[in-house]
């Protein structure tokens, strides 16, 4: 029951009272706890569960529902026999009722689609066709942000045409990125694009099954990387095809392997892209034949632990803990106790925001979009915070000699923080946090209706010991150093996780297509937020001039303290 109340708050309670229609949710959730059993020969212990179903269904459900009646039918059908196949029955009905009393007119939303979308493709449509170099990425990047932000519905009522627009589009940025741009592929696809979307407006519909090779877990795309590996001899274009179509469908399923094995969660988003910017060569079809194996060899056969639950939040959450506690750190070194207020503000207001965002994008988005709307988020939140880490790092590091902190101390004794100090401070923390706390959610909303809740629990209360022992002794440690090398430590250690960030970030929206992605002949260090392609290393190597400008300057400065 706990576990029943935890995913309807996550998931569904908040957005209910923002939607007066009648929500089922929570109904499909009892039907796929009732499905789990079925799978696993537990059939009897479904029955509690539909007897729940059909209290809860009939209370919501108006009398004069023409298909209140089916749901009822096909409930008093699984109740006396839970097989899958009645289970799949009742979903059906239950499909048909939520279609009966939330309907959704898709005349009008096609209307709106193609009044947002249409003008920018035709711009695109139109530069292609003319091969006007100059402008195509600008005119790509503009188009891709237009559709990502109304391709809902298309992926509600048409799946077919989502699956073709969504990979004419990757293959079409494939032709423009190439060493040369390759315009006859790109007039072929954004033809392939023009008939997609127009055949949508017009009203018609393709179902799921009419595009093959669009999966939706790790099983299937692990098949969609095999394909891949054998057409790559004789056929690059289909390989690189279905490397995309997979890298689009990623977000669904990464999950499983974060979880599972971190290490190869990084090499997949670091080498797919380059496999694919690649070709043909053997050296690459060995890479890719290599990290196939790799993900063959994970036990995905298994429920989640309380392990993985662990790990995310371990994961996740060290990198954001390491900045709040430098800055908590040297604050509290400082005796600055109105500026640790606004750190532990700031850190709050990103726990909150992070739920909200996380609630937003899981009611707002289907679950590819969710996933990828989440990358975009990272990476743009990510950049900004390196910004802000630039500003603070250097607000540290102006501390860290002896005799700047005696100055230091000798202005700014008995008073409060400037301002724009405290903006700063609490800003880092908020971002910190927020950064990484969308992702973990969502990392648990998915994770919850597949493992039992004292896993749950038990995984996120040996997270949280864990990261007080860390913060623990990062404290001990600084307690060792006087205070101008408190801040030096702290300062450095900004600045070279803003480096991993930025790194992190660009990559997140290379992923989602928002930059582009000129693969150099570097090794990838993920660890270090090293990615080797031209626009993250440019990005990272400007970072570096800064922080070397900022450290130089202060370093002259000093002599004005003596």
């Amino acid at each position: 029951m706990i576990k029943k109340i935890l995913i309807i708050l996550f998931l569904f309670v908040i957005p209910q009272i923002l939607n007066a229609q009648v929500r089922v949710e929570h109904l499909f959730v009892m039907i796929s706890d009732a499905m789990e059993n079925a799978k696993n020969d537990k059939d009897m212990q479904s029955v509690p569960i539909l007897e729940d179903f059909k209290a809860e269904f009939n209370s919501i459900a108006p009398s004069n529902s023409q298909t209140r009646f089916q749901v009822n039918e096909a409930l008093e059908i699984a109740l006396r026999e839970p097989k899958l196949e009645h289970l799949e029955s009742l979903s059906t009905a239950l499909i048909a009722f939520e279609k009966e009393q939330n309907p959704i007119d898709y005349d009008a939303q096609r209307k709106q689609f193609e009044k947002r979308v249409m003008p920018i493709f035709k711009k695109l449509q139109e530069a292609t066709n003319q091969k006007r170099l100059e402008e195509l990425p600008l005119l790509y990047k503009r188009f891709y942000d237009v559709w990502q932000r109304n391709e809902r519905v298309v992926s509600d009522t048409s799946t077919g045409h989502y699956g073709k627009i969504e990979t004419a589009l990757a293959l079409y940025r494939i032709a423009m990125v190439s060493e040369e741009m390759d315009f006859d592929t790109m007039e072929l696809h954004i033809q392939n694009l023009d008939e997609s979307l127009n055949d949508f407006i017009a009203g018609n519909v393709l179902e799921a099954q009419s595009i093959e090779g669009v999966p939706q877990t790790l099983s299937s795309g692990l098949a969609l990387l095999n394909q891949a590996l054998t057409d790559f001899p004789h056929n690059e274009a289909a390989a690189k095809e279905a490397i995309l179509t997979f890298i689009a469908q990623w977000p669904i399923f990464e999950g499983e392997v974060r979880t599972r094995d971190g290490g190869l969660y990084n090499r997949i988003e670091s080498e797919l892209p380059e496999i694919a910017a690649r070709g043909a060569d053997e050296k690459n079809i060995t890479q890719l034949k290599n990290l196939i194996e790799s993900i063959e060899e994970l036990d995905i056969s298994t429920g989640y632990t309380a392990f993985d639950v662990a790990v995310i939040l371990l994961r996740e959450g060290i990198e954001a803990l390491l900045i709040i506690m430098a800055l908590f750190t040297a604050l509290q070194a400082a005796n600055q106790t109105r500026g640790q207020v606004w750190v532990i503000g700031g850190s709050i207001l990103g726990v909150g925001a992070s739920l909200i965002v996380a609630l937003a994008l899981v009611w707002f988005f289907p679950l590819a979009t969710a996933g990828t709307n989440r990358e975009i988020l990272e990476g743009i939140v990510g950049i900004v915070a390196v910004a802000v880490m630039i500003f603070v790092g250097a607000w540290l590091h102006s501390k860290s000699s002896v005799a700047g902190w005696q100055a230091y101390i000798s202005k700014k004794m008995g008073q409060a923080l400037a301002k724009g100090s405290l903006m700063g401070l609490g800003g880092l923390a908020f971002l910190a946090v927020f950064r990484e706390g969308a992702e973990t959610i969502l990392f648990y909303a998915g994770m919850m209706p597949q493992m039992a809740m004292d896993s749950f629990l038990i995984g996120i209360l040996v997270a949280i010991i864990g990261l007080i022992i860390i913060a623990y002794l990062m404290k001990i440690f600084t307690q060792k150093l006087s205070i101008h090398l408190i801040f030096s430590v702290m300062s450095w250690l900004i600045y070279v996780l803003g480096f991993k960030i930025l790194g992190v970030s660009i990559h997140a929206l290379q992923l989602t297509n928002v930059l582009s992605t000129n693969i150099l002949p570097l090794p990838s260090i993920a660890i270090l937020g090293f990615y080797n392609n031209s626009q993250g290393i440019v990005a990272q190597v400007c970072y570096i001039i800064i922080v070397a400008v900022i450290v130089v300057t202060q370093r002259h400065s000093k002599n004005s303290y003596h």
